[in-house]
């Protein structure tokens, strides 16, 4: 699949490259490599950082799209890139959360065939239901679905992604018996699901808000202990009767292993101002997003439990990839 480019922002001529560790960093154009095509929740957050990066490293960057197996695609193209900071990826839960325990075998290691600099966002999700579906609350679906075992449907970006696990999740919770659906990225999913080909999905609000506000979609409940300012009247899934589930989809920023320490340091540092910018504070905080802002020992170290939590689930809900 060729991959799908988008240039983020153009820097004038006025904007000076710096002196840093390496030589003059960057020295060229960036790209960062998404798992999923254009649209959702990843797209959009590559584009509000992919543009402040740009404007403050002095040089374009380039969204690059490799969708396909979970994002497993995307995360062996980036370990196999040159470790001089040009080349970076948007890391997520579905790529460095779930794929790792999900996959029996991958072609790197979530951990050690990358370099790992920083935190980007955290959005709590949302379980959302097909407008047509006869479920006004978490409780009424779940009795529909157990008056009907094995036919309704719950989308996810696609196998081995954090809203697959969700779903595990919630199966495992509440007992019913609802099949898995994988698209390809959170754009198709929510096509499909607005479109009558499932019933439920659980995903993050810019994924999911287009489609809630033309009312082609109905939420149910927020996957955090907190409700959405932006859907006050809408319950958290514990309190819609379903306590011990938590969700969220995380991003951060990663490279190819062996990167330069300097550039590592750069990136991180320029990320904290990324992340402290007003403007980008407020887009984030329109689909319920909180910044997370951590350096690259908290983000590897991060991975690392968020591995050892969905293990566990995968192992007691028996999950596989379809």
């Amino acid at each position: 699949m060729k991959p799908i480019l988008t240039v983020i922002a153009v820097i004038g001529l006025g904007s000076a490259l710096h002196a840093w560790g390496q030589g003059n960093y960057p020295a060229r154009p960036l790209r960062l490599v998404l798992s999923v095509p254009p649209g959702g929740a990843a797209d959009f957050t590559g584009r509000v950082i992919g543009a402040k990066l740009s404007e403050f490293l002095g040089q374009n960057v380039v969204i690059e799209s490799r969708p396909g197996a979970g994002g497993i695609v995307a995360s062996e193209y980036v370990t196999k890139q040159t470790p001089d900071g040009h080349t970076l990826m948007l890391t997520s839960s579905t790529t460095h959360g779930v794929a790792p325990v999900l996959y029996k075998k991958l072609p790197y290691n979530a951990m050690k065939s990358f370099t790992h600099i920083s935190g980007v966002l955290y959005m709590p999700a949302m379980m959302v239901v097909n407008a047509e579906v006869p479920a006004k609350t978490v409780k009424e679906f779940i009795a529909l679905a157990k008056a009907k075992p094995g036919a309704y449907l719950f989308v996810s970006s696609g196998n081995g992604s954090a809203p697959q696990l969700w779903g595990e999740q919630f199966k495992l919770l509440t007992g019913v018996d609802i099949r898995h659906l994988p698209y390809k990225g959170s754009g198709p999913a929510v096509v499909g699901l607005a479109g009558g080909e499932g019933h439920l999905m659980f995903d993050g609000l810019p994924s999911i808000i287009g489609q809630l506000k033309a009312g082609r979609l109905r939420p149910l409940a927020a996957l955090y202990e907190k409700r959405f300012a932006v859907f006050p009247d809408v319950p958290t899934i514990a309190e819609a009767g379903v306590p011990g589930m938590e969700g969220g989809i995380w991003y951060g920023l990663s490279g190819p292993a062996g990167m330069p320490p300097a550039i590592v340091e750069r990136l991180a540092k320029e990320m904290v101002r990324v992340l402290r910018q007003p403007d980008v504070k407020e887009r984030f905080s329109t689909v319920g997003g909180i910044p997370m802002e951590i350096g690259p020992k908290e983000y590897a170290d991060f991975i690392r439990k968020e591995n050892e939590k969905w293990g566990e689930i995968v192992r007691r809900s028996g999950a596989a990839p379809n």
